[in-house]
């Protein structure tokens, strides 16, 4: 028990402390430091190289000065790592499939990742069109998932447990979840050994399941409902055949009828082009406000005499 809950704290540590994502005040928010949904990769690049500078900064300051020298040049390098880490989830399959986040990704959907490692822990950070969306933290452990499960309820409260197959096709697992207005956290067993904290923004979450067609899942976080049994048909069997299926829904799912391969390749592409239409849009927001901030200094100026008081 003593070992979880030593991984967990090294696993949470180096997330920061100024807080930019613990806005909302939950223990999740908390626990993300300064991470935040929407970060581009340029920004968590920074983040990441920071905290990789905090934590060999403790090292430097212990060591004598012949291994200073050392450490520091370590340092430099998983630094310039972080950028070179950049992977784009393109063609149909890749190594990561072999992973430990296989299934946490779709290849053809806009997505980057970047990787870290840490004291303790491998991160790896997702983005969806340059966007942060999901952080996965795989804990350097093994062993007995209720001893980790137990650490990880000491640390955010109680949970929500579960088990089955989050991921079709990745074998069933178990988990425990929480929830906050922004946010999902999963503690998991890896089915490749090991676990993992999953941080997710509820939003991505919600739109990347609305752009599949609906498969049987229980990756969106509340029970699944079983859909009413289909009505006997009085129509006689010769007359005509109708394939009927009984299948269970996710909550993010809907009651969508199956689409067809064309539709959803339509539809992802109208959502990657909405997206990248709020990019421009809040991209102009910014820069409109800058022009605004200019032309407030120029207040008081007289036309006629515009050196006047200089």
């Amino acid at each position: 028990m003593r070992s979880c809950v030593w991984i967990l704290a090294a696993a949470l540590v180096w997330t920061g402390t100024s807080g930019l994502a613990a806005a909302g005040g939950s223990k999740i928010a908390d626990s993300m430091g300064d991470l935040r949904w929407g970060m581009s990769e340029h920004e968590v690049v920074a983040f990441a190289q920071r905290q990789i500078g905090e934590r060999y900064a403790a090292q430097i300051k212990k060591a004598d000065s012949s291994k200073q020298s050392k450490l520091r040049e370590q340092m430099k390098r998983e630094q310039a790592e972080v950028e070179k880490s950049r992977v784009e989830f393109e063609g149909k399959k890749s190594r990561w499939d072999g992973s430990p986040i296989a299934g946490e990704f779709h290849y053809g959907n806009s997505e980057t990742m970047l990787t870290t490692k840490d004291e303790g822990a491998q991160n790896y950070y997702f983005f969806r069109d340059g966007q942060l969306w999901k952080w996965f933290k795989s804990v350097d452990q093994k062993g007995d998932f209720k001893k980790f499960s137990s650490a990880v309820e000491g640390k955010f409260g109680k949970g929500r447990s579960k088990k089955g197959e989050v991921v079709p096709g990745q074998g069933e697992t178990q988990w425990l979840e929480y929830l906050d207005r922004q946010s999902r956290l999963r503690a998991t067993e890896n089915k490749r050994g090991g676990f993992a904290l999953i941080y997710e923004d509820m939003a991505a979450v919600r739109e990347m399941a609305s752009l599949r067609p609906a498969k049987p899942t229980r990756l969106a976080g509340g029970d699944d409902e079983e859909e009413p049994a289909p009505v006997k048909s009085t129509t006689k069997s010769g007359d005509s055949e109708v394939a009927r299926a009984q299948t269970k829904r996710s909550i993010f799912g809907g009651d969508k009828p199956e689409e067809t391969e064309t539709d959803y390749q339509s539809r992802k592409q109208r959502a990657s082009e909405e997206a990248r239409e709020r990019q421009t849009r809040a991209h102009q927001k910014k820069e409109d406000a800058k022009q605004g901030e200019v032309l407030k200094t120029l207040d008081g100026i007289s036309d006629s005499d515009p050196l006047g008081g200089l």
